[in-house]
Order: C-alpha cells, then sequence, then structure tokens
C-alpha cells in the first residue's frame, strides 16, 4: 500500500510504541474496569431476583392465609404473624406488615406496632416494590411491598427478608469489584509510565540519530573547509604586513574577521557535532570570570561589565574549558543584546551557596519574544541575521554534562537574566 507523504508522517507518529502501549493499557484498563462492573452489577441483580423470589413466595402463602381465615379473624388474632414466624420455615424473615393506603398497621410480626403508621411506604412514597433498607436497629433488609385485594379496599403487605445468607456472597463480589478495579488502574498507570519512559526513549534515539547526521555533514565540513580557510586565513595575515598593501588594510581586515568568523561557526560544529570527554580537575571560579570578562572589556569598550562576588573562596571541580564555554557564549550575548539596545551595563555576579555557586549574568536589551524562549536552546535556532544558532545549543549539552542548572527569564523590553547553579564538585 502506497501511502502519500501527508498521510504517512501522522501515521508513524500514530504508531509509535510508546502510544501503541498508552493506547492499549488504555484500552485493556476500561474493557477490565467495565467487565468488573458489570459482574458486579449482574451478581448484584442475581441475588435481587432471588430475595424476590423468596418473597413473592411468603406473599404467596400469607395471601391463601388471609383468604382462607379472612382479614377480621387475623386481625383478632393479633399474634398471628408472629406466631407464624416462630417457624423454622420462616426464620429469614424479618418481619411482616400488613397496611392500608393510610399507612396504618391493621397486622404486624410486633403485635405493639399494630395501629401505628408506616413512616414511608415503598409503593405509596417511592414507587418501588423492592429494595434494600437499614432499619433502626442498624440491619439491612430487603423489603418487599404489594398491594393485595381484600373484600372492602386494596391493602399493601410489607415482607422485610433477613441477608445474612447472601450477605457474604454480596461481599465477594463487591471485594472482587474493588479487586478488579485496583488491578484495572495499576494497569492504566502502567501503561501511562511505559509511555513516559518509550517517549523518552524515542526522543533520545531521535536524537542520537540526529546527532549521527549532523556529525557526517560537519566531517564533511571541516574536512572541506577547515583547510582553504587555513591558507585563506594565514595569507589574508601575510598580506597585512606587506608595506605595500597598507592601503588595503580595511579590506584586509574584513576579509580576516569574516574567516575567523567561519573558523567559529566550523568550532561550534565541532563541539556541538563531537562533543569532546569532560576533564574534571580543580580550579579557580573566580580567576577564570575575572579572565574572561576582562577579554571582554577590550572587544565591548563602549559597555561597562559590572562584576561582584560574594563569597571568599570559589575553589571547584569541574571542566574549566567547557564552562569557560558556556561563559563566553552566555556573556556574549548578554553584552550583544546590551550593545544593540544601546545600553552600556551588563552585571555579572558570583556567589556561593551550599553545595553550589551561582553566577548571575544580567542584561538591559531588548528582551526575547515570549513565542521565541521556549526554542532558545534549540540547535539551528537563531533570530539574529548572523549567528548559527548552536551556541544556547552547546550551552545547555555542556550544563547537561557537567550537572549545571540554567534558568533564563526575559521581558520584552526589559532585559535577560541567566542563573548558573554550578555544583562544587563532580
Amino acid at each position: 500500500m502506497n501511502l502519500s507523504p501527508k498521510w504517512a508522517k501522522p501515521l508513524r507518529e500514530f504508531l509509535k510504541p510508546s502510544k501503541i502501549i498508552l493506547i492499549f493499557s488504555s484500552i485493556v484498563s476500561l474493557l477490565f474496569l467495565l467487565s468488573s462492573f458489570l459482574s458486579y452489577r449482574n451478581h448484584k441483580n442475581m441475588l435481587n431476583t432471588s430475595l424476590k423470589f423468596q418473597a413473592l413466595g411468603v406473599e404467596t402463602v400469607l395471601q391463601s392465609l388471609i383468604k382462607t381465615f379472612g382479614l377480621s379473624l387475623l386481625k383478632e388474632k393479633r399474634e398471628f404473624f408472629s406466631e407464624l414466624l416462630l417457624n423454622e420455615k420462616w426464620e429469614g424473615v424479618a418481619f411482616i406488615t400488613l397496611y392500608d393506603q393510610n399507612k396504618t398497621i391493621l397486622l404486624h410480626s410486633n403485635p405493639e406496632l399494630i395501629g401505628k403508621k408506616i413512616e414511608k411506604s415503598l409503593l405509596l412514597d417511592e414507587k418501588s416494590q423492592s429494595g434494600f433498607y437499614q432499619l433502626k436497629t442498624g440491619e439491612v433488609v430487603f423489603l418487599y411491598e404489594n398491594f393485595i385485594n381484600s373484600s372492602k379496599k386494596p391493602l399493601i403487605i410489607r415482607i422485610a427478608l433477613h441477608i445474612d445468607p447472601i450477605k457474604e456472597s454480596l461481599n465477594f463480589a463487591k471485594n472482587q469489584f474493588y479487586i478488579e478495579l485496583f488491578l484495572s488502574l495499576i494497569l492504566f498507570i502502567g501503561g501511562i509510565l511505559g509511555f513516559f519512559i518509550l517517549s523518552k526513549i524515542e526522543q533520545a534515539l531521535l536524537k542520537m540519530e540526529e546527532l549521527k547526521r549532523w556529525q557526517f555533514i560537519t566531517r564533511i565540513l571541516l574536512h572541506e573547509i577547515k583547510n582553504p580557510l587555513a591558507s585563506i586565513k594565514g595569507f589574508t595575515q601575510y598580506l597585512q604586513k606587506k608595506e605595500s598593501l597598507k592601503n588595503a588594510e580595511k579590506p584586509l581586515a574584513i576579509i580576516l574577521k569574516e574567516t575567523i568568523r567561519i573558523e567559529n561557526l566550523l568550532k561550534d560544529l565541532s563541539n556541538f557535532s563531537f562533543p569532546k570527554e569532560a576533564e574534571i580537575k580543580p580550579f579557580n571560579l573566580r580567576e577564570l570570570l575575572i579572565e574572561i570578562t576582562h577579554s571582554f572589556r577590550f572587544l565591548y569598550e563602549e559597555i561597562k561589565i559590572e562584576l561582584s562576588f560574594e563569597g571568599k573562596i570559589f575553589e571547584i571541580k569541574s571542566d574549566p574549558e567547557k564552562l569557560k564555554s558556556i561563559l563566553i557564549n552566555l556573556i556574549d550575548n548578554a553584552l550583544q543584546a546590551s550593545l544593540e539596545a544601546g545600553k552600556e551595563k551588563v552585571e555579572v555576579t558570583l556567589k556561593e551557596q551550599e553545595g553550589y555557586y551561582i553566577i548571575q549574568i544580567k542584561d538591559w536589551g531588548s528582551g526575547i519574544d515570549q513565542e521565541v524562549l521556549p526554542h532558545i536552546f534549540e540547535p539551528f535556532y537563531t533570530t539574529k541575521s548572523k549567528g548559527t544558532g548552536l551556541g544556547l545549543a552547546i550551552v545547555k549539552n555542556f550544563c547537561e554534562e557537567l550537572g549545571i542548572k540554567i534558568n533564563l527569564i526575559s521581558e520584552k523590553g526589559r532585559g535577560t537574566t541567566v542563573w548558573l547553579k554550578i555544583p562544587k564538585s563532580l
């Protein structure tokens, strides 16, 4: 089957193992839950039907007795229902009541209640014939009511059955439902966890594939451009020293500047595509920061770099070259942002916390658009007319490698602040 490019990508996305696991676990857990619920409901309905048939049997006997002896005779013998329940064949019956449509009790297995009113009638008040109800004693019974024909007007017979014989079966069904509910939740949660774990693995594999592609491209670029570029740079520097070419100093300076820019681009590509193993060694973070800011003061003479320290000892165990690359990228971005906005200051602060050093880099540039912020650490993403979009991607990779937490807050028109939380020792 041939799939058009329009449909192929969404289909591949949908058929990812992580999504298949999530969908499968969701469907299975839902079916499992539905099955357990229906099983419990059917079990309860079966027990309800069984009790109803039992009540119908009792009703048939009572109807026969009332027809045989007559209601008047039974009313004279107040203990008739109570004596009836003494028979062991009636041990499942909790009580029997006969009342009229005014809710007045005519007969009851408890003679003391004869003449009193029924509080609530299933047939008259709830328009129901049966159900489970809790008595004032706390016992739950099955109530059944039905109209019986008498010589004068319809009466209502109420039969209450003990549910102890079926209570164990009902509790078993309920417990079974809770167990299956718990298992379905575990299955669903397992599916969600599996989805997130596999998604992370898929992202890592995708990142590895992208890295391999960029490594291939970078290898070609480094091979094809690096050597000719070195020749151009060397020849330009040679020409700058020639007395006869003094009038060409400006063009040669431009050639050299652009050559260095391409050289830095190749360096960024190499760092991103072929990251070197971290070389951990002790050094002084304060001295490294002073060295970096000192070199920037010559490149950005019009901007003041305010460097401040909170603490005394700034010894650290990390990779000085990679940390230097992180700081150069971030400080250079801050200086460029301030320069473009016509501001004259960038603040760099180093302070000590328990187990960490905090570096804050603050500029008063134009800030970053909110829709751009989520993408600033993506490789080859840039809003600058000149730039590769690799600087912050390298910063992110190096931070992850060195266990550095980076946080960036920017507001349009008010500048950007970056925090680095650097562990004292790796």
